[in-house]
């Protein structure tokens, strides 16, 4: 893509910039004249400014004709991977996946060569360069860090959800339950999210994040004085990958409160 942007199309682009600044001198030339009442400036500038414009037309024309020639789907499928993934390194993202769909933590990024875009988190991006692409994955990965968060709060929620599916687990079974049973993070967050407009505003890569802030935080403890512990999951496929406070990528699958709490 970029031989064809910078090279291929190198010299009609620099020739738009070139007519972009002639219009802009003839036309501030014009207001002159105008707020002057020269009106022999005005038809004399007033001409050449449609002459460049009749050039900038030209030289657009030409541009657009050449545009169809540059296959943008099998650029997608054939060399947009290995130069995506090249580019997400040299921004220190963490990526793993392959062409189509990608993780780079903490967004889900899935590339359709039919529809010439790729998606993040299910919302459009037509950013199709990797290098600027990955730029703004960065960029939106460091807009969340800087949102506010609450570790306290969010551990509290989770031991709300852990406490009410314990309670569930006992009252169907008729049994007194351990308080500090494993839980799958998978039903966690089903129940903080039961509504298919809650999983689109906060979708499962998301929650992952928030875990990957507690370490950053080293937050695990409620306000009630449990403590939070992460565990394993036998499951491949049920565990969620949560990056520590040292970018290592670790994988769990359930949680659990340990300690004493209010009640």
């Amino acid at each position: 893509m970029d031989e064809f942007l910078d090279h291929e199309l190198g010299d009609e682009r620099r020739e738009l910039l070139e007519k972009r600044r002639q219009v802009s001198a003839h036309t501030g030339k014009l207001e002159k004249a105008f707020q002057e009442g020269n009106l022999e400036q005005v038809e004399r500038v007033a001409a050449r400014l449609e002459a460049a414009l009749g050039r900038q037309q030209e030289v657009l024309a030409r541009l657009k004709e050449r545009l169809p020639s540059f296959d943008v789907p099998g650029y997608l499928r054939e060399v947009f991977d290995a130069e995506f993934v090249a580019a997400c390194r040299s921004h220190e993202l963490q990526v793993s996946g392959s062409f189509p769909a990608y993780e780079v933590f903490p967004f889900r990024v899935r590339v359709h060569p039919d529809r010439r875009l790729v998606e993040v988190n299910e919302r459009v991006v037509r950013l199709l360069r990797p290098r600027v692409f990955a730029a703004y994955l960065q960029e939106q990965k460091n807009r969340l860090y800087k949102e506010s968060f609450n570790p306290v709060r969010f551990i509290d929620a989770l031991a709300s959800v852990y406490d009410t599916i314990l309670a569930v687990r006992q009252a169907n079974s008729g049994v007194t339950m351990q308080r500090d049973l494993d839980v799958a993070l998978l039903d966690v967050y089903d129940r903080l999210t039961p509504l298919p407009a809650q999983r689109r505003q906060y979708p499962l890569n998301m929650f992952a994040f928030d875990l990957h802030r507690l370490y950053l935080a080293d937050a695990f403890t409620a306000s009630d004085g449990r403590r939070l512990v992460l565990g394993a999951v036998r499951q491949r496929s049920r565990a969620l990958v949560v990056y520590d406070a040292h970018g290592r990528d670790l994988r769990y699958g359930s949680l659990r409160f340990t300690g004493k709490g209010d009640g």
